[in-house]
C-alpha cells in the first residue's frame, strides 16, 4: 500500500462552540482520489474548512498529518504552499479568472517558476483526460 499523503486521526472540530465533527479518521494514499460523501449537515465542507485552517472552525482534539507533517497549526498560506487546496464544487466566477488561472496561481505557489507553462499545460491536460473532464472547464 503507498504511504499516506493525507492522515487524519480522531479529528474534532467545533464551530461556535457546537462540535461538529467527533472523531473523523481518514487516510488518503499518494496517488489515490478520495470523494466524501453525504447528505448536508454531515460535516463534509467542515472537515475541507478545517483542513484549510479556516479561523472560525477549532480543532479540539485529533490531528491532521500532510506528506507527514503536523499542519492543524499552521497558517492557511503555509497549508497551500504545501500544495493543500480548496476549490469550491460551484465557485463563484470572477470575471478575467479562468480555472486555468487558479490552477496556475496555486501550481506557482508551491513549485515557483520551476513549471513552466508548457509543463503546466501538459500536466493539466494529463490530469483532466485522467478525470475525464472536458477540457473546456478550464475557460
Amino acid at each position: 500500500m503507498a504511504q499516506a499523503e493525507l492522515v487524519i486521526r480522531d479529528l474534532h472540530v467545533t464551530v461556535a462552540e457546537k462540535e461538529i465533527l467527533r472523531g473523523v479518521s481518514l487516510e488518503v494514499p499518494r496517488g489515490q482520489i478520495h470523494a466524501l460523501m453525504g447528505p448536508n449537515g454531515s460535516g463534509k465542507s467542515t472537515l475541507a474548512y478545517t483542513l484549510m485552517g479556516h479561523p472560525s472552525y477549532a480543532i479540539t482534539r485529533g490531528e491532521i498529518l500532510f506528506k507527514g507533517e503536523e499542519i492543524a497549526n499552521l497558517p492557511p498560506h503555509e497549508r497551500a504552499r504545501r500544495g493543500l487546496f480548496l476549490a469550491f464544487q460551484y465557485p463563484t466566477a470572477i470575471p478575467g479568472v479562468s480555472l486555468a488561472n487558479f490552477l496556475r496561481s496555486a501550481v506557482k505557489a508551491v513549485h515557483g517558476d520551476r513549471v513552466s507553462a508548457t509543463q503546466f499545460r501538459r500536466l493539466v491536460r494529463e490530469k483532466m483526460a485522467f478525470l475525464k473532464m472536458d477540457e473546456a472547464f478550464l475557460n
